[in-house]
């Protein structure tokens, strides 16, 4: 049985390195970004005398759950497993479902009635946002890489919408 979503698709990443390249780019670069994220935290939190909040908290299992999702995607792009890429596919919709979820409940909780918030919010805004979009592009290129382990056919689009043509050999 296949999983199959309806999401824009691409035929290389970052319109310069390959699928498989992008991929294992796309893991290595979220495993590392969240795992330094997710110590800040703790070495922030254990150096103030405040405890950690739910928010916080929340945020390090939100870390730790994608620091789980790229090994099982760098596994997967390494091996070209379609089902692991597809895990980290879903996984990363649902986390970043709850994610905005999160930032909404937490605006709305640290604004209330506190105007002097706002710098922070905007910034805690513009933060989740950059890294939202990167992570959306993220999916669509993992969700591409995944198809063309899935229909080994040919390109998944034709050859005026992708992005670097491949290189042909010719015989002189």
């Amino acid at each position: 049985m296949a999983i199959d979503i309806k999401l824009p698709r691409v035929n290389n990443c970052c319109c310069c390195c390959s699928l498989k390249c992008g991929v294992i780019t796309i893991a290595v670069v979220f495993m590392v970004v969240n795992l330094f994220a997710g110590i800040w935290v703790i070495v922030a939190r254990s150096l103030d005398d405040r405890q950690l909040s739910p928010f916080k908290i929340t945020d390090l299992v939100l870390d730790a759950v994608l620091i789980i999702l790229c090994i099982i995607l760098l596994i997967g792009a390494i091996k070209g497993n379609y089902m692991f890429c597809m895990i980290w596919v879903f996984g990363t919709i649902i986390l970043l479902t709850c994610m905005m979820i999160l930032l909404i409940i937490a605006s709305t909780l640290r604004a209330s009635n506190r105007p002097e918030t706002v710098h922070r919010l905007g910034f805690l805004w513009g933060g989740r946002a950059i890294e939202c979009g990167v992570l959306v592009y993220g999916v669509i290129v993992v969700n591409s890489f995944a198809q063309t382990l899935r229909y080994t056919d040919g390109p998944l689009l034709p050859l005026p919408y992708s992005h670097v043509e491949e290189p042909v050999d010719v015989d002189i």
